[in-house]
């Protein structure tokens, strides 16, 4: 994101939007040569659709900009000065003219990590009720930063979107006490209610019959169904494969079984069950 500062946005454009994320200002003359030439290349490194940073102009023609520049004790320009937290960082100074690759290498520091993009994006598929698409990006984003809570838990909603119970219910418990904030409350609470609803006086009468005939595989199969569609996969593809063990052949097992896997995407729970279909068939 670029902005033009000025005195009536100064105080939203710059202080509070850098608690938000990185603000970089750019102090410029646009009658200085120097300016002339750097002003197009960090505008074209920064790009107006920047997730990581904002880039804020401010003309120093502005008399009432100036005493900005004299504050943070500027000695040339043009200038490039990082505000995050609303407060400059030492470190994220860089004056006078630059050239494409020092420019290159002070604005590589705000760009975004890979976990942080694909978290990006998943949250967005959430938002669009497409969590099937959002599962495979959010668990990357957890394998490339699974001490990232966060991201753990926006995986656990997809999850629960998935009814994936079983999934969703292991790694919640993985989650250490200080990262239990509301997000986890209410996946927790989601879970819950998932399970009581899952509980239901079909699947119940299901199982007796399957605990009187388990050899059954018309019942298995059908218990399975209901397992899956509980969020109880784990259990539904046990059964399925107790069938598939004995007949390959029996029914819809095998049809089932891999549709259940395609709905749990790559996570390694699926992986596990997709290698032991593969050592029952080859």
């Amino acid at each position: 994101m670029i902005v033009d500062i000025t005195p009536q946005n100064f105080h939203a454009a710059l202080l509070d939007a850098s608690m938000q994320k990185p603000v970089v200002i750019y102090f410029h003359a646009p009658q200085m040569p120097e300016c002339q030439a750097m002003t197009p290349v960090v505008e074209a490194l920064v790009g107006q659709d920047n997730p990581a940073v904002t880039l804020a102009k401010v003309d120093m023609n502005d008399p009432q900009l100036q005493s900005l520049a004299t504050q943070l004790a500027l000695r040339a320009l043009p200038a490039l000065v990082k505000f995050h937290q609303g407060r400059p960082d030492e470190e994220g100074f860089l004056e006078g003219p630059q050239d494409e690759a020092a420019l290159r290498h002070y604005f590589a520091a705000f760009a975004p990590r890979e976990e942080e993009t694909l978290l990006g994006q998943g949250r967005e598929l959430l938002a669009q009720g497409a969590a099937g698409d959002a599962l495979p990006l959010l668990t990357r984003a957890h394998q490339l930063a699974p001490e990232r809570h966060d991201i753990a838990l926006w995986l656990i909603q997809a999850e629960l979107d998935l009814n994936q119970l079983d999934q969703a219910q292991q790694r919640l418990a993985t989650i250490p006490m200080v990262a239990q904030d509301d997000h986890y409350q209410q996946l927790c609470s989601r879970l819950d209610l998932a399970r009581q609803a899952s509980d239901s006086p079909e699947l119940r009468a299901l199982e007796e019959q399957h605990a009187a005939r388990p050899d059954d595989f018309a019942i298995s199969q059908e218990l399975a169904v209901l397992y899956h569609a509980a969020g109880r996969q784990e259990e539904a593809l046990e059964l399925l494969m107790t069938i598939l063990r004995k007949d390959l052949g029996f029914g819809e097992a095998r049809k089932i079984y891999l549709d259940i896997l395609n709905t749990m995407g790559t996570t390694p729970v699926a992986s596990v069950w997709r290698r032991k279909l593969y050592s029952l068939l080859y």
